[in-house]
């Protein structure tokens, strides 16, 4: 008698088990909606964002050459710099944009470390590269690359 009592106490425990539906509140339920609302508001946005940030990137600086050598404009002022036939680039570094010059004449490549505040600003020599013809940027998330067109040779490319 008792073999039966246990086989028929084991049999409704199984289907009392496998009755059973989880229980979810409404509240529960709501919550779990509203989060998984809020990632994907989150996606959207940090998707757009980033989309809106490559597009600003992408906008190329203004050289404009005179005869006295060439000019940008940056945060609203106008910077002239070098020599006639000299080229500038702006090399945006972790989000401190600094100018480059490059005297095609020599192949003398200068770094400014800083905007001028007054009349006359200081640039280092970073290196002489023969055969330079001319120089571009290309843009980077952390620090953009300066590549050096030469006349004889591959592109130099100088990162960070």
């Amino acid at each position: 008698m008792n073999e039966s009592l246990k086989n028929q106490s084991d049999a409704d425990e199984i289907s009392a088990l496998v009755g059973e539906l989880p229980t979810w509140s409404k509240k529960k339920t709501a919550f779990q909606i509203g989060i998984l609302l809020l990632l994907i508001g989150l996606i959207i946005y940090f998707t757009t964002f980033d989309s809106r940030k490559k597009a600003e990137d992408s906008i190329e600086v203004s050289i404009v050459v005179s005869t006295d050598g060439p000019i940008i404009e940056h945060s609203g002022y106008r910077y002239q710099f070098g020599e006639p036939g000299d080229m500038v680039a702006v090399r945006e570094c972790n989000g401190t944009k600094l100018p480059w010059l490059l005297r095609v004449s020599t192949g003398e490549l200068f770094r400014f470390d800083s905007w001028a505040k007054s009349n006359i600003k200081e640039a280092s020599l970073i290196r002489q590269i023969e055969g330079a013809s001319g120089m571009t940027v290309i843009k980077d998330p952390v620090c953009d690359q300066l590549v050096i067109n030469k006349s004889d040779a591959d592109p130099l490319i100088l990162a960070n």
